[in-house]
């Protein structure tokens, strides 16, 4: 009998076991709200001073890495694409339950919302990452009419058809996403896109907001009071805002006013901020790119500073996690400004990054006549190696200095820096003629066949984020 209970105990612990691992590659790892709670439970307890919440214009506009780097501030941003105001209410509780920031900063876009419920997707995104609680149960009730309840009770029924979306990431750690490692919740968006916006400085006229989103904005504010946590409201910037809407954030401010927490509307002080949609707009809408997020959130970090008191922690090894996470922010900025580079000697300076290696390959069509690419190549490393005449081959450079090259004859060699594996090479081709390659994970990179190529591997986010030629027949034309 004995025997039997052990057998059968076993048997459950290892079909749980394989139950949970299942669980774990199939459900949903939205970074736009799923993602971004998983992160914030790996935080260590009472570590976060400066609570963000809010909906993507939270997430994409408050950047972590500048409020550390500015103010050494610990911030973390635990927000939901289109989150009303109720799922912010569960979230707030759900993160006071091991977190006691010393301020909560709330941004306010969706205080504009004028219905009683989000779209599925929206609802999965901003309920599925909490924790199963009282609080997760009751987070769902109010988002979902009473007749789908079940279907958002029962997780497993909205993703157990992903196999056929699975990919590697769902099987790796952090979704095999270096910036994961040590996320602070935030979304940088790096490309541009051009808009005017609207200016509404002299809207001072209130419209009443819809009545759940207030009743829950008010639950927001009376709870951040119960647990003597100052509330700052803040609104982003962004361009497409009306008349109509600056109506209703005028409504928020003096919602904010009446439990004495304090209103920031960041679309009155777009030039005190100095923020400007021809370049500080992003290609996601409504949000800001690199430029304007880093503008919004010194101001916004130098106003915290003169209004609250949050402590610095640069100095404290402890968290040493924001400092990685403001390192790879940059990183990612760093690569973007390398992409949006035109003239050789601007690449040739941001190729000095110590965290790349510059991969060159130079054709036996080169022959050198070009002072501006000689002191291009020179800058990369291969003055020494073309002081004798040009000589065509592929070179590994970090920083100036060759690690290693093919030489002019033949040559295959592969270096392994993992998790990447790269090949540089020169061999004959089927007409005689010497070809070069670079190569990572078995893809050839080459956007030229006369002239130079360039590709370019970053060592802190693993992965290649440049690649462009020099096109000799065209007056070394660079192309991308």
């Amino acid at each position: 009998m004995k025997k039997t209970v052990v057998r059968i105990t076993g048997f459950l612990l290892i079909l749980l076991m394989v139950l949970a691992g299942i669980n774990r590659v199939f459900k949903m790892k939205y970074g736009d709200g799923i993602y971004s709670l998983t992160k914030f439970y790996e935080q260590k307890k009472g570590s976060v001073d400066v609570l963000v919440l809010g909906s993507s214009h939270a997430f994409e506009n408050i950047n972590t890495g500048t409020l550390w780097d500015e103010y050494g501030m610990a911030s973390y941003v635990l927000g939901g694409s289109r989150q009303p105001s109720w799922n912010t209410y569960y979230y707030l509780k759900e993160a006071l339950k091991t977190q006691r920031p010393e301020l909560i900063v709330l941004e306010g876009y969706m205080l504009l919302y004028d219905a009683d419920y989000e779209e599925s997707s929206r609802i999965i995104k901003n309920n599925f990452g909490l924790k199963w609680s009282k609080d997760k149960i009751e987070s769902i009730k109010v988002s979902a009419p009473k007749s789908q309840w079940a279907e958002y009770f029962l997780e497993y029924t909205q993703y157990h058809t992903r196999y056929r979306e699975l990919s590697r990431e769902d099987f790796l750690k952090n979704q095999g996403y270096r910036y994961y490692d040590n996320w602070k919740g935030f979304g940088c968006n790096l490309d541009t896109v051009a808009e005017v916006g609207t200016d509404v400085k002299q809207v001072d006229e209130v419209s009443p907001l819809y009545g759940k989103t207030e009743e829950y904005y008010r639950k927001i504010l009376e709870l951040a009071r119960e647990e003597n946590i100052p509330v700052l409201v803040t609104i982003a910037p962004y361009f497409l805002v009306d008349e109509k809407s600056e109506r209703l954030f005028n409504r928020v401010g003096e919602i904010a006013g009446e439990y004495g927490d304090l209103f920031l509307d960041g679309n009155k002080l777009v030039d005190e901020i100095g923020v400007d949609y021809q370049v500080d707009n992003a290609d996601d809408v409504g949000h800001l790119n690199y430029l304007g997020n880093q503008k919004y959130t010194k101001y916004l970090g130098t106003y915290i500073k003169e209004h609250y008191t949050v402590s610095d922690r640069r100095a404290d090894a402890a968290y040493e996690s924001w400092q990685k996470n403001a390192d790879y922010i940059r990183e990612m900025i760093a690569d973007q400004e390398l992409k949006e580079s035109g003239d050789m000697e601007t690449i040739s300076e941001k190729l000095q990054n110590p965290n790349y290696w510059v991969f060159i390959s130079v054709d036996d069509s080169c022959n050198g006549e070009d002072q501006e690419l000689q002191r291009f190549l020179g800058a990369a490393g291969l003055g020494d190696a073309l002081q004798n005449g040009f000589s065509a081959g592929v070179w590994l450079t970090s920083q100036g200095k060759i690690l290693n090259a093919t030489g002019a004859g033949t040559a295959k060699i592969y270096i392994r820096k993992k998790p990447k594996e790269f090949c540089i090479q020169r061999m004959a081709g089927a007409d005689g003629q010497m070809e070069n390659q670079i190569i990572c994970d078995r893809v050839s990179y080459r956007k030229v066949d006369s002239g130079v190529n360039v590709v370019v591997y970053d060592l802190m986010t693993e992965e290649i984020e440049d690649q462009f030629g020099i096109d000799v027949s065209d007056g070394c034309r660079i192309v991308r």
